[in-house]
């Protein structure tokens, strides 16, 4: 179940309160309901005894973060973010509601302002083990490796039972090519957290890296089973069937992806790219050309479009596809091959 901690700590609250029986239904009362429908996924009645226990103790930090919890499940992060910060309004230093703050912010995509909320976290309780395996995770995400895997380490010196921290630090070492801690990593996540989506997906794209195909196809498809509206276990999944000539196992799974994430530009550049492959030239550019919409300077997509420009024999807007993608990365590991594809082009114009 996610967010224990949460689960505890309301539960104690109540224990505190006593289950004192009156006449009239009590902030408590709603509680329990609320607290009862969210285990059980009832998103909108767990929100609806929120807002009924929050009418009778307006002043409780503790229904807010409650309420908070059930829009960051929901994916409504804006709306856990005013329900966290109203909370702090109440309970000004505590460590835990920084933390969850820190966690809508990062779910939303603002990372930096997820790495002040856990920093100010850890400033409050520094030995919160959760706030230094979220700043990690934040850290990782910008790229920042160096901070990622300190934090990361600090968690678990802390909590040598964090299952992300320790799924979070194997994905870094996959990273760095450092397959055998990698895999020692996410093994320790999983057997703490059978259901960790996120370890299964990391542990499949190391088990590709590594030339287990079947290992990686095995991972990617428990972590869409247990996480069904988590995409990168679907792009993933997507590139082995395509590179094992799957192709249209390999569009499926990013129709998947594309449906879970229509902003994705990486999805549309997978799909184009397996659509090329099956020859639909159309398809391809179609994709492609949305990649490019969504995200004017992810050059794979032009590199990629170029290429599918080519194969339909509009040679003029290939060429300048191909040379775009050097303007943006000149000194991409594609780049000579991109020139000998640009040189031959050329040699074919009139």
């Amino acid at each position: 179940m996610k967010h224990i901690l949460f689960f505890v700590r309301l539960c104690l609250w109540l224990t505190v309160l006593g289950a004192a029986c009156t006449p009239q239904p009590t902030a408590e009362t709603y509680l329990r309901v609320a607290l009862e429908a969210q285990m059980r996924g009832d998103y909108q009645n767990a929100i609806a005894a929120y807002n009924q226990a929050i009418t009778l103790a307006p002043d409780n930090a503790e229904l807010f973060l409650g309420r908070g919890v059930v829009y960051l499940e929901q994916g409504e992060y804006a709306t856990a973010v005013a329900d966290f910060r109203h909370a702090l309004t109440l309970t000004p230093g505590d460590a835990a509601l920084y933390d969850y703050l820190g966690r809508a912010y990062q779910l939303s995509g603002d990372l930096a302002q997820a790495i002040a909320q856990f920093s100010q976290a850890i400033t409050l309780n520094p030995n919160l083990a959760a706030a230094y395996a979220h700043r990690g995770a934040a850290h990782r995400a910008l790229g920042d490796l160096t901070a990622a895997l300190a934090d990361l380490n600090q968690a678990l010196a802390l909590d040598a039972n964090n299952a992300l921290a320790y799924a979070e630090r194997g994905g870094l070492y996959g990273e760095q090519g450092q397959i055998e801690l990698a895999l020692s990593d996410l093994n320790k996540a999983l057997a703490i957290d059978p259901r960790n989506a996120r370890a299964y997906n990391s542990r499949g794209m190391i088990y590709r890296l590594s030339g287990d195909a079947q290992k990686a196809l095995q991972d990617y498809t428990q972590a869409i089973t247990l996480a069904p509206t988590y995409v990168h276990p679907y792009l993933n999944r997507g590139l082995l069937y395509v590179q094992a000539g799957q192709i249209e196992n390999g569009i499926a799974d990013y129709d998947r992806a594309i449906a879970l994430e229509p902003q994705n530009a990486e999805a549309f550049v997978s799909r184009g790219v397996a659509y090329l492959r099956l020859s639909n030239t159309a398809q391809a550019i179609a994709d492609l050309n949305q990649a490019i919409t969504l995200n004017p300077d992810l050059a794979v997509a032009y590199v990629n479009r170029g290429n599918a420009y080519a194969a339909a024999g509009q040679t003029a807007v290939a060429l300048d596809d191909l040379r775009y993608f050097l303007t943006l990365e000149p000194n991409s590991p594609l780049a000579p091959q991109v020139r000998e594809k640009i040189a031959a082009l050329e040699a074919e114009q009139p």
